[in-house]
């Protein structure tokens, strides 16, 4: 068990089609709400496992997936959903690692452990400082600040549109989109890095500067910057055009001075920046 399915546990909150949804994890009701049929969660495990063997014919002779199960999005009051992934423990003859494979194209993540993690997470933090032309990005000890990086994962068509405010779409389909959003961008504290990455022992900077990985690094951040900066210049083009550059994709942007704060944010296919008074 890799505790995926238990990383929506915080107290995060996604408002979808006008209901709440806060991550939990399995209650009695879940039965009742489970938006796939059996028939479904068997074929994704079956094509997991042929991915998997596909994965470890190419690359990695002694791997093995020690377990495989089903992920899911789970939200509270609501439905239950596949992800699109399977997970468990994987071992490449040596070490054992918590692994998330992508089904539809068959790219494997491992945990790489806390070291790597951190790793991964100062050099995404660097990077976008650099982005962004600043000297540093600034936690605050308030219950709001916060700063995360998670790869995509394969997952950019659901991520970068937001489709659970899109007009027109059934509410399942809206509360389904809006879930793998959700999920994608709550598992920052697992750090899952491309297998090939933690398996060589790569150096995460190289990944991280790598402009032509597969992955967007998906940034999410409430912190301050220096009193200094002007928060003007960070128009829709202008964060668009550094997201280009430097492989990211701003979930969520929230920057304060002791004076302002910019909000970036997305609304279906509109992005939209306002800037106001912060009020400590």
């Amino acid at each position: 068990m890799t505790g995926i399915k238990k990383i929506i546990t915080g107290f995060l909150t996604l408002t979808v089609s006008g209901l709440m949804l806060t991550g939990c994890n399995t209650d009695m009701t879940k039965g009742l709400r489970e938006h796939y049929t059996k028939e479904e969660a068997s074929d994704e495990l079956k094509t997991g496992a042929e991915k998997m063997e596909e994965w470890i014919g190419k690359n990695c002779p002694d791997g093995k997936a020690v377990s495989m199960e089903n992920s899911f999005c789970q939200l509270t009051g609501g439905p239950i959903f596949l992800t699109g992934f399977v997970e468990g423990e994987f071992s490449d003859g040596r070490e054992t690692y918590d692994y998330l494979m992508n089904v539809e194209n068959g790219e494997l993540y491992l945990d790489p452990g806390g070291e790597k993690r951190q790793e991964f997470y100062d050099e995404c933090r660097a990077l976008v400082e650099e982005g962004l032309g600043v000297d540093e990005l600034i936690m605050d000890k308030s219950e709001y600040s916060n700063m995360s990086f998670v790869l995509s994962m394969g997952m950019e068509d659901r991520i970068m549109v937001d489709e659970a405010h899109k007009p027109g779409a059934e509410t399942d389909d809206k509360l389904k989109k809006g879930a793998l959003g959700f999920w994608l961008t709550n598992i920052e504290t697992h750090g899952y890095l491309p297998a090939s990455l933690v398996l060589s022992d790569g150096e995460v900077r190289d990944f991280v500067r790598d402009r032509d990985r597969k992955d967007l690094i998906v940034v999410g951040m409430n912190v301050y910057v220096p009193e200094e900066t002007d928060l003007s210049i960070y128009t829709v083009d202008n964060i668009e055009s550094i997201e280009k550059e430097y492989g990211l994709y701003f979930e969520r942007l929230i920057l304060n001075t002791d004076k302002e704060q910019l909000d970036f944010n997305q609304n279906g296919d509109e992005r939209n920046v306002s800037i106001s008074k912060n009020e400590k």
